[in-house]
């Protein structure tokens, strides 16, 4: 088993308790499995995202302080302690 620390910043991290929640999945799993259980498990998170792949689009996601579009995005693998950060980005003008 894998234990993966997943980060909010920006608005959506005042709605998670510490900012960070910590997820379990087995060895071998990927951004996108990893996401997708995060969703499963904070409903607040459905109300601003469908799915991985618009985290994904909405955001900046880094994998231990790399961006994963230069990793392998999305179908990257989590390793045991990594630590996942999101930081939504600010659209308007």
């Amino acid at each position: 088993m894998a234990k993966i620390t997943v980060r909010f910043r920006g608005p959506i991290g005042g709605h998670v308790t510490g900012g960070a929640v910590e997820v379990e999945l087995q060895n071998g799993a990927t951004i996108n499995e990893l996401l997708s259980r995060v969703m499963q498990q904070m409903p607040y998170l459905q109300t601003i995202w469908n799915s991985a792949i618009e985290i994904d689009r909405d955001s900046m996601i880094l994998c231990n302080e790399v961006d994963i579009g230069v990793s392998g995005g999305l179908s990257s693998l989590v390793n045991d302690g990594d630590v996942l950060t999101i930081l939504p980005l600010v659209h308007g003008g």
